[in-house]
């Protein structure tokens, strides 16, 4: 008698409605966030560059504020921009979360008590895991069959928890930045203030390796079969991560390990203060340096649950709304210079000097077995705000309508999510006379570290205040047969001169 593996085939129709049920349930539970790395308004196109485009310009490098003030007609930059901005990120898998529904229904629960919560049901776990097929007459001496069916599932579950860590994952972002600059010179500088508050969100799977030696799991097969009926077991290991019950003419498959859902969210309101002034004077250019204060009041969220325990990851995403966050506090400096000349200008930055430490709320690690999970979700609860060095460099046209921009993460950093972001930007920027469009740019972003995805953007000053800039990822995924970038971030903002 031939053995078939039973696999659940996912809803379709699951696809579009649970991205939408988790950007949904991500942005509102995340209303105010820490550091996203993606900048708002302008910056998103032309990058964390001093491009001269007024106010948003003068709030990037902590030097910058002064170098505008005294740039080209001496006319100094004051007012503010209000910005939102808001992106969508999720991995190259179609049909994410049914992935997660089906695997999950192999794994074995945890132990009674130990756990509990939404998308955990333990009543609707399938009782001995999966069914790989039919049982052969068992005083056959081969197996073979078996044995193949086991092979085959643990094959396909293996390049599963592979999928899903490398691409398991989805992620939602809203920012929005009041950076205002003064006219008015204090102690021989410039000083400028800003306000920012983003939240951002994951939900992503940690994997752990199932290990399968078939050997040994034909030796435990054996040892079964020779055993008296009387004193066999329902359920016998074939490894640590294995487990096979024969059960009414059908074999179950359970896989016993601690791959988990994680979700961590963020909610942080920052508030900054800098100053800056010119440092050097010479015929060639003009040193300017600067230092800024960063004040981060944070709200950190940490979901974690074993796969073993999912049973509606839906439902599990849908919660994320209401996790409870623990608040926590830092304060940061950054540091930065810049040299202009009549053309050109070079910069560079460094940011979170002192390398402030958050700290997410514990996780509930009794339903967990393996000492290297509980390491993990021990360690992940600590969070640094990377030091990083930052360059730039820009041209410009004699007439200051063309110029063109290069910034680069010199290091990568973490963000609170996880996620490593060590960016490249090229972008180019033109400005006009036209009362209607005053300037238009262009860009390309690149993350060196992390996803390594590429964005093009490009944005819009409309009626001299209005900001809108929109970017795509390169990367595309296909959903329910319609191919979708990787990622969307959007930003507009409006700009207050006085």
């Amino acid at each position: 008698m031939p053995i078939t593996r039973l696999i659940q085939v996912p809803d379709k129709n699951l696809k579009i409605r649970n991205l939408a049920v988790l950007a949904g349930a991500l942005l509102s539970g995340a209303a105010l966030a820490g550091p996203v790395y993606q900048p708002p308004g302008a910056n998103l196109t032309l990058g964390d560059v001093t491009h001269g485009n007024r106010v948003q310009s003068a709030s990037s490098n902590p030097a910058a504020a002064a170098a505008d003030r005294a740039r080209g007609s001496g006319k100094p930059v004051r007012g503010t921009v209000i910005s939102g901005a808001a992106g969508l990120e999720y991995g190259n898998v179609d049909n994410l979360f049914a992935l997660y529904d089906e695997l999950t229904q192999a794994y074995e629960p945890s132990d009674p008590g130990t756990g509990g919560g939404p998308g955990q049901d333990p009543d609707n776990k399938p009782d001995d895991g999966i069914s790989i097929g039919d049982v052969l007459d068992m005083l056959d001496p081969e197996y073979k069959e078996l044995l193949d069916a086991v092979a085959d599932e643990v094959a396909r579950q293996t390049v599963l928890l592979l999928l899903i860590r490398e691409e398991g994952y989805a992620k939602a972002w809203l920012a929005a930045d009041v950076p205002f600059v003064f006219d008015r010179q204090f102690l021989g500088g410039t000083w400028t203030f800003g306000v920012n508050w983003s939240g951002s969100s994951k939900a992503y799977g940690l994997s752990e390796d199932i290990e399968f030696d078939r050997d040994a799991a034909r030796r435990a097969i054996d040892d079964w079969v020779n055993s008296l009926p009387i004193d066999r077991p329902d359920e016998f290991p074939i490894s640590d991560d294995l487990e096979l019950a024969p059960e009414n003419n059908a074999v179950f498959l359970a896989t016993i390990n601690d791959s988990s859902l994680l979700s961590k969210s963020t909610q942080t309101t920052e508030f900054s203060f800098s100053y800056s002034r010119e440092a050097m004077s010479a015929g060639s250019g003009n040193l300017f340096f600067g230092a800024r204060a960063n004040i981060y009041l944070m709200q950190l969220s940490r979901v974690s649950v074993r796969f073993g325990d999912v049973t509606d990851s839906e439902e599990l995403f849908e919660a994320i709304r209401d996790a409870d966050f623990r608040s926590d506090e830092g304060a940061g400096i950054d540091l930065g210079l810049l040299w202009v000349a009549d053309n050109y200008q070079l910069g560079a930055q460094v940011t979170n000097i002192n390398e402030p430490e958050f700290r997410f709320p514990d996780v509930n690690t009794e339903p967990y077995n393996s000492e290297e999970a509980v390491r993990f979700l021990e360690s992940d609860a600590l969070y640094t705000l990377d030091r990083q060095l930052k360059l730039e460099a820009s041209l410009f046209s004699q007439d200051r309508r063309w110029s063109a921009h290069l910034g680069y993460d010199v290091d990568p950093v973490t963000e609170p999510l996880g996620d490593r972001f060590q960016w490249l930007t090229l972008s180019g920027g033109l400005s006009t006379d036209s009362g209607w469009i005053p300037s238009v740019r262009i860009g390309y972003r690149q993350n060196l570290a992390g996803t390594e995805l590429g964005y093009v953007s490009i944005g819009a000053t409309l009626f001299k205040f209005v900001n809108i800039d929109i970017a795509s990822a390169l990367d595309t995924v296909k959903i329910d047969g319609r191919t979708l970038p990787r990622g969307l971030m959007a930003s507009i903002g409006f700009e207050i001169s006085w």
